[in-house]
């Protein structure tokens, strides 16, 4: 018997009623439902369990405990367990505000001198303090911090920290989970993929490197001090959990640890690639031979443009301009030979069709086209969905992934963009991510969003692009 129809008989005996009574007021067959109970048949679909639901007038929190068992019968629970932690990802990343600051900055100074060369800690407390302590004053003296250790929330506030407002460059060595990727991959990956991208976003001189390892055998390893830190003065080890650890301040020791740094960093893949203007972001642009699909709060207006309105309205040195244009051509040429998805707000349409603003692109880099022009923008993004060139959808409700602070371009198989806007839209955060687990998860998401109900059918998304003209 499934988890469902357990729960489902749960429900029922706490209502009182005869499955036979219940089957009537559902309008559904009595045998089939005993059949579905004993979990001999399949549940039908979501209708089926709202409708139960309905009759048996079960609470929200009910409700939806039924529905998510429905949904791991459907899916399978290590699908449903990921995309799940897909949907809280991107959750997170919509609702964070780039501008809020997340730690003060470190400002004592340390005499170096007076630091034994060698400090052993015990107490969580003191180890913590000192590793902040001796990370910032190195680094607000110019130093870098390499690091080996898997991402954590305490190592992403410490080297967040450290790095805040300095121009230090930051080398982290982790693993990713490759034991079964079914399974333990996708979950483990993506647990950890958080810290990395809010380091990622803070942090144009962070650099995440991966090699592939199972997270089982590098925990249940003989290995008692994992996490390696190392700065121009000082040499840190420490365990898993930063309760325990040495720091040692001798330049033979820091210089050896540096020396096997750099041996280890050659056998790791780069995980993510930073843009840090809006030219280098064009570079992120259609430079895949493959399906794609673009989240954000508009739609993408950036193909819709003529020649005659780019020319008008890009403020871009010359050779700028004449970069982004070829770029946008490019972008054109693979959308014909490739799926293009939009999916979008349609308070996103309406704020571009009212004021012209283009979320795509930083304020300073072009001014508002006119509302003849928008009507030519958007005449053109209707030809390219009726045509079968591109796919624009709308989401409905505001679900959470067309936040304004963010956008989110994946291709199939072949890399995730995140793209992270500040309050005033004139300072981006760009990030390209290739590493498979990752990219496969966020796609399979995607997929399976585009045809649940939170999104506009393809023709219920032209009929409302419509009535905007």
């Amino acid at each position: 018997m499934s988890q469902f129809s357990e729960l489902l008989r749960e429900y029922i005996k706490k209502k009182d009623i005869t499955i036979k009574a219940l089957a009537e007021k559902c309008g559904i067959d009595r045998t089939y439902l005993h059949k579905v109970l004993k979990g001999e048949r399949k549940v039908p679909s979501v209708d089926f369990v709202e409708n139960i639901s309905l009759q048996l007038m079960l609470s929200t929190e009910d409700k939806s405990r039924l529905m998510e068992l429905y949904n791991i019968s459907e899916m399978g629970e290590d699908v449903y367990n990921r995309r799940k932690q897909v949907s809280k990802i991107i959750h997170d990343m919509a609702n964070t505000n780039m501008e809020d600051p997340d730690v003060l900055t470190f400002k004592t100074e340390v005499d170096i001198d007076s630091v034994p060369e060698i400090s052993i800690y015990t107490d969580k407390r003191e180890l913590r303090k000192n590793l902040q302590v001796l990370i910032c004053s190195d680094v607000h003296n110019g130093s870098d911090i390499q690091v080996i250790a898997q991402p954590t929330e305490f190592l992403t506030n410490l080297l967040s920290i450290a790095a805040e407002g300095s121009e230090s460059a930051i080398n982290h060595l982790f693993f990713f989970d490759n034991t079964s990727y079914e399974k333990n991959t996708a979950k483990y990956n993506l647990d950890i993929f958080p810290f990395i991208c809010h380091l990622a976003q803070k942090h144009e001189k962070y650099e995440a490197f991966y090699y592939y390892e199972g997270a089982s055998a590098y925990f249940n390893s003989t290995n008692i001090m994992p996490n390696i830190m190392i700065t121009n003065n000082f040499l840190i080890r420490t365990d898993s959990d930063y309760c325990e650890g040495v720091i040692y301040r001798s330049q033979p020791m820091v210089e050896f640890y540096m020396r096997q740094f750099e041996k280890f960093k050659t056998k790791c893949a780069k995980l993510l690639d930073h843009a840090v203007d809006i030219l280098e972001y064009v570079y992120f642009w259609y430079d895949d031979n493959a399906n794609f699909i673009g989240v954000d709060f508009q739609p993408c207006t950036m193909l819709c443009l003529t020649e005659d309105i780019y020319n008008a309205h890009a403020l871009l040195p010359a050779d700028a301009k004449k970069f982004v244009k070829a770029k946008l051509t490019m972008g054109k040429k693979a959308l014909s030979e490739h799926k293009f998805v939009n999916l979008f707000s349609e308070k996103g349409l309406a704020e571009f069709m009212t004021t012209g603003e283009i979320f795509e692109l930083p304020r300073n880099s072009y001014t508002f086209p006119t509302l003849a022009e928008r009507k030519i923008m958007l005449q053109i993004m209707i030809s390219l969905c009726e045509n079968g060139m591109a796919d624009y959808r709308i989401i409905k409700n505001d679900y959470f992934a067309v936040s304004k602070n963010l956008c989110i371009n994946i291709s199939d198989n072949t890399s995730l963009n995140i793209i992270a806007r500040n309050n005033c839209f004139s300072d981006f955060s760009y990030l390209k991510i290739s590493e498979t687990s990752l990219v496969q998860a966020f796609w399979d998401y995607f997929q399976h969003f585009i045809d649940s109900d939170a999104v506009c059918s393809h023709e219920e998304t032209i009929e409302i692009l419509r009535s905007y003209l």
